[in-house]
């Protein structure tokens, strides 16, 4: 009995095999480029849901999105993963703990605060504007993060391949990005 792969699953393929050779090749643009795309989908479907399909979509917000997914996230938790695994190396128990503590109180409140201006900035927002915004916004957001992003960041650093460590990431940060969008009324 042979098995036959359809022409769509020949595509798949491809371009799977296409997207890990470039993740190898460039790993830093390529996680970029997936995280502003995630990102600007993750706004697309957030502005669909809180203004409804016949309002118009808000462009320059989802730029706003893509740009700070391309310029800020993917390279930072690019870095990042790779400089936890080199400060804390191990994959003992203490090891995997001290790696979600380390990211939790230390990486995620600064990273967060800058992901949350940056996409003011990028809107074309001034300073005082985004910081106003954090202002209001940041202590609620960063409670929530710390409540649902600390068991994904758990199975994140501790069982997913490094390589991966941003896509799975970027794929999970899809909801939060939702979330991100509705709170800021986007």
């Amino acid at each position: 009995m042979s098995v036959r792969f359809s022409k769509e699953d020949a595509t798949h393929k491809r371009l799977l095999a296409e997207y890990l050779r470039l993740l190898r090749t460039y790993p830093i643009i390529t996680k970029s480029l997936t995280s502003g795309a995630i990102s600007s989908i993750s706004n697309i479907v957030a502005q669909k849901l809180t203004g409804g399909w016949k309002r118009p979509i808000d462009w320059r917000n989802i730029g706003a999105f893509a740009a700070t997914g391309v310029f800020y996230t993917g390279p930072v938790m690019h870095n990042f993963y790779r400089w936890l695994e080199a400060i804390v190396p191990g994959k003992d128990k203490t090891s995997q703990i001290l790696k979600v503590i380390f990211d939790r109180l230390f990486i995620a409140p600064p990273f967060l605060l800058g992901y949350l201006y940056l996409i003011r900035r990028f809107e074309g927002k001034t300073h005082k504007v985004a910081v106003e915004f954090l202002k209001q916004a940041y202590w609620t957001v960063l409670k929530l993060n710390w409540k649902v992003w600390t068991i994904i960041q758990y199975i994140n650093i501790n069982f997913v391949p490094l390589q991966y460590r941003v896509i799975f990431a970027s794929a999970v940060a899809f909801i939060w990005t939702l979330y991100i969008a509705v709170i800021s009324g986007r």
